[in-house]
């Protein structure tokens, strides 16, 4: 469902030179859960134009930006955008006849703090800490439905010869929602109250933990980039939901990208642990 934690290239998290700006195209097969809860699936093949921004105060990337707002210590403040897909409700036995649920964009501060650092600077672990707007839109209109924050650890390793020239990144930490967020993704009104689907009205609070991997190699100019998503629900603020039967929520895939393009400039990467 959140796409978005998977487009993170890893190319950039380390200080090095690189050109300015990059262009390319590639492909994204991946296979998500319809949402966090249901027991259903489904097997997705996107098309991928990609680009790639390294300014001194904005990162972006496909589905994902980021921009530093304030330093303090060794606290950064960085502003984060990103987004999700969307759900046919007839597709899925539990919603169906209910609204689809329409794509989502997020945006909102992320704090990050330094943990841990190698000597060799191969790698690190931070503490992330973001909190989002949450919208949804199907370009004909954009709702507010809530805010989602997720604080968790971050361990990066950066490609070297003993990794055989892939970089990675393992994150894990609790979800949190608003009640109106929860609501938007598990609520029953009684219009779509049927006799196997009873009356629900959501809570906040405790969302599920999340487990992230992404692992990333550039060769030449072809990206590579596998990733795998485990979400463990168990003991969730909308577990009495009739929409939620499943506490495990799981997506993965694996993203290959050509960068044809790029600028003649180049930029030290963002390195947003610093």
């Amino acid at each position: 469902m959140k796409l978005f934690l998977f487009l993170i290239f890893l190319q950039s998290s380390f200080a090095k030179e690189l050109p300015l700006w990059e262009v390319g195209f590639g492909v994204l097969p991946l296979r998500t859960d319809h949402y966090r809860g249901s027991p259903q699936h489904k097997w997705y093949l996107f098309p991928l134009p990609s680009y790639v921004y390294r300014g001194k105060n904005v990162e972006a990337e496909n589905g994902y930006v980021r921009g530093h707002i304030y330093k303090l210590g060794n606290f950064t403040f960085d502003l984060s955008l990103s987004i999700g897909l969307n759900v046919n409700s007839d597709a899925n036995h539990l919603r169906k006849g209910m609204d689809n649920l329409d794509p989502t964009f997020e945006l909102g501060p992320i704090v990050r703090y330094p943990l841990w650092k190698a000597q060799d600077g191969n790698s690190l672990i931070n503490l992330e800490m973001p909190y989002r707007a949450v919208y949804t839109t199907n370009l004909q209109y954009i709702d507010h439905i809530g805010y989602y924050s997720i604080p968790y650890l971050n361990y990066l390793t950066r490609a070297s010869e003993k990794t055989f020239g892939w970089s990675s990144e393992i994150s894990l930490g609790p979800q949190y929602g608003s009640q109106s967020f929860h609501q938007h993704f598990y609520g029953v009104t009684t219009k779509f109250v049927t006799s196997e689907r009873s009356y629900y009205h959501a809570k906040r609070g405790y969302s599920g933990t999340q487990l992230a991997l992404v692992l990333s190699k550039r060769v030449n100019n072809i990206l590579i980039l596998p990733f795998i998503r485990y979400d463990y629900l168990d003991g969730v603020a909308y577990q009495d939901s009739p929409l939620f039967k499943s506490r495990h929520f799981t997506l993965f895939g694996i993203g290959l990208i050509w960068y044809f393009g790029h600028s003649q400039e180049k930029q030290q990467a963002m390195n947003m642990v610093k």
